[in-house]
């Protein structure tokens, strides 16, 4: 059974300053190095209106998961993030679908809310479900990847902030 996940990212900005530095290849490749990827690549596809629209990055990241999951991927995973992501509204708001793809016998997919904040910054929503396909130990590799996507996304508010405040 998938693993339900949702996480917010909180960001002292509006959410077209919060996009703009989001949609920028340096700093998903200075998000992907802080949070201990073995190595990056990132591309920007642009909609037909010029504005970022799919965000994908290719990640490698080492393999900390219970040994039995371990033996099945080996010591390290390829991470293959890709978020779409809608116009921007009038408020600045935008959402994104995202379907992050694992080397391993798991994928997870969900949805992205940027919205503004009454006090002037933004949040960010991740929704979405984790799934393994792997007999008997699924759920704990769902989790695992759960609780290490959240210390992922809480290493991309860190850096985004920084980015911001630059």
């Amino acid at each position: 059974m998938p693993t339900q996940f949702e996480f917010s990212q909180n960001f002292p900005a509006s959410p077209v300053e919060v996009f703009a530095v989001l949609s920028q290849e340096e700093f998903i490749l200075a998000k992907c190095a802080a949070t201990g990827s073995l190595s990056a690549k990132a591309t920007i596809e642009l909609r037909e209106d010029n504005e970022p629209g799919t965000l994908i990055n290719i990640r490698i990241l080492p393999a900390d998961l219970p040994a039995p999951a371990k033996s099945l991927v080996g010591e390290t995973i390829t991470v293959t993030e890709t978020q779409v992501w809608s116009a921007e509204k009038p408020d600045g708001s935008r959402s994104a679908t995202v379907n992050v793809e694992f080397s391993g016998p798991m994928g997870f997919t969900g949805t992205l809310d940027l919205a503004p904040t009454p006090s002037g910054g933004s949040t960010i929503t991740t929704r979405g479900k984790f799934t393994a396909n792997v007999p008997f130990i699924g759920g704990k590799i769902e989790k695992v990847a759960a609780e290490q996507t959240q210390r992922y996304l809480a290493a991309e508010e860190r850096v985004a902030g920084e980015w911001l405040s630059q």
